[in-house]
């Protein structure tokens, strides 16, 4: 695998490795709490990634509905939408939930010395790895099942009139809620978004050490793919894979000059190229560079960068 721009200098700590196999717990009870707390939601991110590849929506209860109005229609279509937005307000959940936890995450990885951080909490390291990883496959789920905001607008449109109709049914997702699930779901990348506001809105004095640890974080995730200690199985390349990407789109958000030019603290030409590179699926990646990031067309962006991303 090439190894990138050979000028690209990595400044991170030689002695300092990823474990994601099986880094210890934290030790700190407060610290200990956290991690339970964001193990016990991850353990959850399986189920929430089959369903959503399983959700096949309400299309044809919908258009009978629309092309054949009447109670037995009308009905029919209601419930199929219901019970296809009890699966959305389960995202919807989940991704409050996440929004929760992920700035005491970054608080507790990122310190003022970014390289301490990961030697004393590199289970939070693997926890946010496993984060990204999440996020990224549920975008590009999402992105590819139109029926999610089809369904969802049908249901906005007729909620008001069908809760009168069905008076026993007590509806998770009512109208004030519904409205905010309908700014998370109209989002392309909407885990994504929660994961960049979350960070980006977090205090601006702590900006410089979130910089600091996630561009460590990214060259430390590139320098396990370019040279592993030893042979990496599937999972634990696509963990490394999506922080890179993570770290990389979170940078260009905070840093004003973003992660693409020439004063980057990210190796950016060589993480491009493990991305590039890599025999794991990556597309979706690639694309999550291309389209959620802010810097990446700006004159001050390598023009390398720009090709291998064109």
């Amino acid at each position: 695998m090439g190894c990138g721009d050979s000028t690209e200098k990595d400044d991170s700590p030689s002695d300092l490795q990823l474990d994601f196999a099986g880094p210890p717990s934290p030790k700190a009870d407060d610290h200990k709490k956290l991690f339970d707390e964001v193990a016990d939601q991850l353990k959850e991110a399986p189920t929430q990634l089959e369903i959503l590849g399983g959700y096949s929506g309400c299309e044809e209860p919908i258009r009978k509905a629309l092309n054949e109005p009447g109670p037995k229609t009308e009905q029919a279509a209601w419930k199929a939408v219901g019970v296809a937005v009890d699966k959305l307000y389960d995202f919807y959940i989940f991704s409050t939930m996440l929004q929760k936890q992920w700035g005491r995450i970054l608080n507790t990885l990122f310190q003022d010395d970014s390289a301490q951080g990961f030697r004393d909490n590199p289970a939070f390291a693997k926890q946010v790895a496993q984060i990204f990883d999440f996020v990224f496959h549920f975008d590009e789920a999402k992105m590819v099942n139109p029926a999610i905001q089809n369904d969802f607008s049908y249901y906005r449109r007729v909620l008001g009139r069908m809760k009168n109709v069905d008076k026993e049914k007590k509806n998770k997702v009512d109208e004030e809620l519904a409205n905010k699930m309908s700014f998370f779901f109209a989002y392309p990348t909407p885990m994504m978004k929660i994961i960049i506001d979350s960070t980006t809105e977090m205090d601006q004095k702590s900006r410089p050490r979130l910089i600091s640890g996630l561009a460590l974080f990214a060259n430390l995730a590139c320098k396990a793919l370019e040279k592993p200690a030893a042979p990496l199985d599937t999972q634990t390349s696509m963990l490394l894979l999506c922080t890179i990407t993570g770290c990389i789109i979170l940078v260009d958000h905070l840093q004003p000059e973003g992660a693409f030019s020439s004063k980057s603290p990210i190796r950016i030409r060589t993480c491009i190229t493990q991305l590039k590179n890599s025999a794991q699926p990556t597309d979706f990646l690639l694309n999550s560079l291309r389209f959620t990031t802010l810097h990446l067309n700006d004159e001050e962006t390598k023009p390398a960068i720009t090709k291998m991303l064109a």
